[in-house]
């Protein structure tokens, strides 16, 4: 038997466990996304929850997540911001999974991403960014010094500081928009 847990309630560090399931990182720091049981085996922890949540989003809506990290087969993501059908802040964040597959291979961790729902699965938000130009990177880092990268012709990326190109992201239309700078979330915090 685990032990009881709330949502928001600090279960670990990110270096403790491999896989983990009802739970969210932020900073390297992982918290419970329900209320539920804690069980840890071996490098997996989980929290089941005591009752199904209720998520916020919902199959087909929009959201603004960043890329935490990546196995062999998906991307995690936290999704902080719905954009669509109406925009709001996500407290606390929403989990979710991105397949590598389609347009979604070239993204990496640290990218900032506009996302479509595709499937919720027992909890869990399977997100994609195929489909309409606006899905995509919005923001993204260079891997070798850690620059912002700016937006060359057509899919191409480029870090101004090292030379580095990069060709294999999908980009939204709106690469370069940043939702925090142009009062998005100001915005959506006086509609939650």
């Amino acid at each position: 038997m685990g032990e009881v847990v709330v949502p928001g309630e600090r279960v670990g560090v990110i270096e403790e466990f491999v896989k983990w399931d009802g739970i969210f990182e932020v900073n390297g720091v992982l918290y419970s996304a329900n209320l539920g049981l804690l069980e840890k085996k071996e490098l997996e922890a989980k929290v089941r929850p005591v009752k199904e949540p209720l998520l916020p989003i919902k199959i087909g809506s929009l959201a603004i997540g960043e890329i935490r990290s990546a196995d062999r087969s998906n991307f995690n993501l936290l999704l902080t911001v719905m954009l669509r059908p109406r925009t709001a802040l996500l407290i606390p964040p929403v989990y979710a999974t991105m397949p590598k597959r389609g347009s979604n291979v070239g993204a990496r961790p640290s990218d900032l991403v506009i996302v479509r729902v595709e499937n919720i699965d027992n909890g869990v938000v399977i997100v994609t960014m195929e489909g309409s130009s606006e899905l995509g990177v919005i923001r993204s880092i260079c891997e070798s010094c850690a620059s912002v990268l700016d937006k060359g012709v057509g899919y191409t990326l480029m870090c101004r500081k090292c030379g580095k190109i990069y060709l294999d992201k999908k980009l939204s239309n709106k690469y370069g928009w940043n939702p925090f700078k142009e009062g998005l979330i100001e915005y959506a915090k006086k509609r939650v």
